[in-house]
């Protein structure tokens, strides 16, 4: 009876399966292997039923002990795009009018973006090739709903999605001129102008935007001047770099974990002109952990401190519980409804409003009202009662969120708020296309209802 118990138990918490015996998981580390990454060997790869595929440890692993070790050459980065001779030649070959038509004009993760399309329409002729065909086939961010259902999510998330849609449109129809006025007859060039396609770029933009890690080159690679290179057409930094089997690890906002660039002590600073990737086959990457995983739980690490807004639309997951959610306000839509409270702002009022950025960073989070929010209705109750001096009490000990008075002022707006909300997540939850980015979606809406109906109650 004893071990049966103790056997269910163990079964029960085990919510993974491994998956490194997997005939393309295999393949993927041997190629890993191959490129000399050097990866924890007590990490393997498991399907988990909370996040899907992560990085299992089958021992303990103790804060301080190093993660992942890659040689620069096997990540994806700027070095990697320079040194890509056929795929640089599509911007130089007319440098002059290219460069200067195109000028600052896209973002380094578009490019970087381009650079996988034009990596994956080669198929199985890059050494990237079983690296690609480990990614996900499909991202589960917002982007990607059908837009009928789209103009049922919240706002914030509609915003977000809209400015995506802008940046991938833009830089695509950039790239499609650029690559049709293009003469090169390199086969890898031709195979990119004919397979270029909005699918595959919008497939690699979001592998990018939700598997980059961070990665500052600037002490081997000297950026100083980047004029009549490809490097003209960004409008940003280079600090990003895709890492292969690193950006399997899941995300946690408790994990600690740092980074570190390990170059030779008499490395030179490399100038972009005559580059040879040769250069920097002494440079590793390395990933440690802060923390202490268990044998047989999930390792994890922080991609950064973000709310679920960020997370599920850059990312595609939510975090319950997480206290960095708010519900935003724009100024503009309190405005409208302090006007039909037959209050309307003066010029004063305005003015001091638009001087303090009061009209800006308005929301309500799980502590209340934020600092401007409050400032805003202190100086619509209070600008012209003489008792008080608004600006003494805004920038005092006296501030706080929780003035009745302030409180109740935007209380029928929030309740309004409420209820749109609900309403749309009863039209999302009543759409037959579930998924989990719609499930995402209206987890997101159902905290900003908790919010706002906590802010109510208090």
């Amino acid at each position: 009876m004893g071990r049966t118990q103790r056997k269910r138990k163990q079964n029960k918490e085990r919510n993974f399966r491994t998956c490194d015996d997997e005939k393309d998981l295999i393949l993927l580390n041997t190629w890993l292997s191959g490129q000399g990454i050097r990866r924890n060997d007590k990490l393997v790869l498991a399907v988990f039923d909370d996040t899907g595929r992560g990085v299992l440890t089958k021992r303990k692993i103790r804060a301080g002990e190093e993660l992942i070790n890659l040689p620069l050459n096997s990540t994806i980065n700027v070095i990697t795009i320079l040194t890509d001779i056929p795929f640089c030649s599509i911007f130089l070959e007319n440098q002059t009018q290219c460069l200067i038509e195109h000028k600052q004009s896209v973002s380094f993760q578009s490019l970087l973006a381009l650079y996988l399309t034009y990596l994956k329409v080669q198929e199985s002729e890059t050494k990237w090739h079983l690296y690609l065909n480990s990614l996900p086939r499909e991202y589960t961010v917002p982007y990607f709903l059908p837009s009928h259902i789209q103009c049922d999510v919240h706002s914030d998330i509609q915003t977000v999605v809209m400015k995506q849609k802008d940046i991938i449109r833009t830089s695509y129809n950039i790239f499609d001129h650029i690559l049709r006025s293009s003469t090169s007859k390199n086969n890898f060039v031709q195979n990119l102008k004919e397979n270029f396609e909005m699918a595959v770029y919008e497939w690699a933009y979001f592998t990018v935007n939700t598997r980059c890690v961070f990665m500052d080159l600037t002490n081997v690679l000297n950026l100083k001047n980047v004029s009549d290179t490809i490097l003209d057409l960004i409008n940003d930094n280079t600090k990003i770099s895709l890492c292969p089997y690193l950006d399997m690890i899941n995300h946690s906002p408790t994990a600690r974990n740092e980074t570190k660039l390990m170059v030779q002590k008499n490395m030179q600073n490399v100038n972009i002109v005559n580059l040879d990737q040769d250069l920097f086959s002494e440079v590793w990457f390395s990933i440690y952990t802060k923390n202490n995983f268990e044998a047989f739980t999930q390792v994890f690490i922080c991609y950064g401190d973000s709310h679920n807004l960020k997370l599920i639309t850059e990312y595609g997951f939510f975090l319950p519980d997480n206290d960095l959610d708010c519900f935003s306000f724009v100024f503009e839509d309190i405005v409208s409804y302090l006007s039909t409270k037959s209050i309307k702002l003066s010029q004063e009022q305005s003015s001091f409003i638009t001087n303090h950025g009061l009209n800006k960073d308005l929301y309500i989070d799980s502590r209340g009202l934020s600092f401007n929010l409050y400032g805003l209705l202190m100086v619509v109750k209070y600008y012209y009662d003489r008792s008080r001096d608004v600006s003494r009490l805004l920038y005092s000990a006296a501030v706080c969120s929780s003035n009745k008075d302030l409180n109740d002022l935007i209380t029928p707006l929030v309740q309004d708020k409420v209820e749109n909300v609900k309403e749309s997540i009863i039209r999302l939850r009543s759409n037959d296309n579930r998924c989990v980015i719609l499930s995402n979606c209206v987890e997101l809406m159902c905290q900003y209802v908790n919010l706002l109906e906590k802010f109510i109650k208090c």
